[in-house]
């Protein structure tokens, strides 16, 4: 049997302050180049994120990358999983890990959306009513917790090898920093950026209160997924998009204990206070948010 292990050198020592840079950087430059105008206070809400992260991180640095890592090892040793029963070379299990993992995600992000008791949880991260690099890690710990089985699940059934975990999990935690960002990118930079992973602009509609856009750009690394069913959207400029979810429009409610409560209240239903569902309508080359 594979030993459990809790320290992994390379990804302690080496990529954590790398990422950790990475949002330093990302979140002192994302007031620079900016891509949406903020309705709230950056510091407030830095320090609600923060706080609302800090037990989900304890999660997934204690019991996420172990059990990943321990799947992985699983797999190796017992030559389980499709990329081993497809008999593929090495390079080509790599490549299929990677791609197959990516897919995993963006099919976990899917379920955050669709299954009601995921969703209560998920709803804790996309209530931000302004979206920058601190967003990309407020997430609840339920959530964190659910992750550790479909994550580690998926790792033995693709056969990942071990060695690429870690790996691929810094590219993620990094992709999901930069796409969180309020980081505005030249347009010529955007347009080739977005074809290949994902981007603030595609991340940013995703996070849209209207609903359809709100189920669109699932993805995490790779835009692929998106495209392959119909999820895509790129149609919704930033400066028209509204963030956060309808029925929680409050700033004042959205505090750390409201946050951590939130997934065991009832779940409002996709209106704003006033009951008006936002729809975006379009009239000539211009669009509003009907009932804001």
């Amino acid at each position: 049997m594979p030993k459990f292990k809790f320290y992994f050198p390379w990804f302690d020592r080496k990529a954590f302050p790398v990422l950790a840079g990475v949002v330093v950087g990302l979140y002192l430059l994302e007031e620079v180049l900016v891509l949406r105008e903020q309705r709230q206070s950056k510091v407030k809400r830095s320090v609600i994120n923060t706080a609302v992260a800090a037990s989900g991180f304890a999660v997934v640095r204690a019991a996420l990358l172990p059990a990943m890592v321990y799947a992985g090892e699983w797999t190796d040793r017992r030559r389980f999983g499709l990329v081993y029963w497809l008999g593929l070379p090495r390079w080509a299990r790599y490549a299929a890990g990677v791609l197959l993992l990516d897919y995993t995600n963006y099919l976990w992000h899917r379920l955050t959306h669709g299954v009601p008791f995921l969703y209560r949880l998920h709803q804790v991260h996309h209530s931000d009513m302004d979206m920058d690099v601190t967003t990309g890690f407020r997430f609840h710990l339920g959530e964190q917790v659910f992750s550790i089985v479909y994550r580690g699940g998926m790792i033995a059934l693709i056969g990942a090898p071990a060695d690429l975990i870690l790996g691929y999990e810094a590219v993620f935690e990094g992709c999901t920093a930069f796409h969180h960002s309020n980081l505005r990118l030249p347009g010529a930079v955007e347009r080739t950026l977005d074809k290949l992973m994902i981007t603030p602009r595609l991340h940013g509609i995703h996070h849209s209160i209207v609903e359809e856009e709100f189920n669109s750009n699932f993805g995490v690394v790779f835009p692929f997924w998106d495209w392959l069913h119909g999820t895509r959207r790129t149609d919704v400029a930033q400066e028209q998009l509204t963030i956060g979810i309808p029925a929680w429009r409050d700033p004042e409610e959205l505090t750390v204990v409201r946050l951590h409560e939130m997934p065991f209240e009832p779940t409002r239903p996709w209106a704003l206070p006033d009951g008006t569902v936002p729809q975006r309508i379009r009239t000539g080359d211009s669009a509003l948010v009907a009932g804001e």
